[in-house]
């Protein structure tokens, strides 16, 4: 059994690259000792750290990062998400009636963080599923 993985991924921030990623982290996370429950969550959350990455560019027109990093590990109590890039969850001239996917995505983790450096305006996502 393994105790302990990485999955890395990074990823041009293209529509395109969605269905990629969650392909590949569904791959990834079904060989891990995980509940299906928490699979299911996982390949949602990467895959709406992409999309808001994505959301945030166009918003930008031109400017900021053209790609996204999604890295996942996996020990023997929690599975870690952590996403860099621009996200949308920070832009404040965001569609108010969007979904709230940082609300969704508190709900369905047990842990979660987003941070952002001032200096470059790169926020890190960190989202904590027990197994």
């Amino acid at each position: 059994m393994v105790e302990w993985a990485v999955f890395t991924a990074t990823v041009p921030v293209r529509v395109e690259q969605l269905a990629l990623m969650r392909v590949r982290v569904r791959g990834w996370v079904a060989d891990s000792k995980i509940t299906d429950h928490a699979r299911h969550d996982v390949v949602w959350a990467a895959s709406e750290a992409v999309s808001s990455a994505i959301d945030h560019l166009r918003a930008r027109r031109g400017g900021g990062v053209a790609e996204a990093t999604v890295t996942l590990h996996v020990d023997a109590e929690v599975l870690v998400l952590t996403a860099r890039d621009h996200f949308a969850w920070t832009d404040p001239g965001r569609d108010p009636g969007s979904i709230d996917s940082l609300m969704v995505m508190r709900e369905m983790t047990d842990r979660m963080s987003l941070t952002t450096d001032p200096d470059t305006d790169v926020s890190t996502l960190i989202a904590v599923f027990l197994r």
